[in-house]
């Protein structure tokens, strides 16, 4: 289990999560959009490596936390492995928006407005701090 990489990725999460937040007070949705499932990717990534000692490859939210659901297991975390798959298949739809998101605020051709934007940036708060807990449970404190 690895530290410096998983704190380095762990910050690069948490300042684009504060951009997400700074982009939608200057009204730029798209961005803050961005910027906020970028965030989660982010978490996700930093904290399979900290299991693992290895990089997750892929984009895709609800896959990243399977494979750190899995990576949990691997290393004897059963009962926060739970936890998280409960939480993936109770958040299945906002962690699919938040995926899917990424791509329409790159590509689409509507402008995400401010109503969703504020719902998509409070998911990815919401899955980063559980995710921080999870970090806390598995060792002890965050990175």
């Amino acid at each position: 289990m690895s530290g410096e990489y998983s704190a380095l990725l762990s910050k690069r999460a948490l300042n684009a999560l504060k951009w997400a937040r700074k982009a939608f007070e200057e009204g730029d949705c798209d961005t803050a959009v961005r910027e906020a499932e970028y965030a989660v990717q982010l978490y996700i990534k930093s904290i399979i490596y900290r299991v693992l000692g290895e990089e997750a490859r892929g984009h895709n939210l609800r896959e990243l936390l399977g494979i750190l659901a899995s990576a949990l297991i691997e290393e004897g975390f059963e009962e926060e492995a739970k936890e998280l798959v409960d939480y993936i298949r109770k958040h299945r739809r906002e962690l699919a928006e938040l995926t899917e998101a990424h791509t329409r605020a790159v590509y689409g051709l509507i402008e995400f407005g401010r109503r969703e934007t504020e719902m998509l940036l409070k998911i990815a708060e919401s899955i980063i701090s559980m995710l921080g807990n999870l970090e806390v449970k598995v060792f002890g404190k965050e990175v």
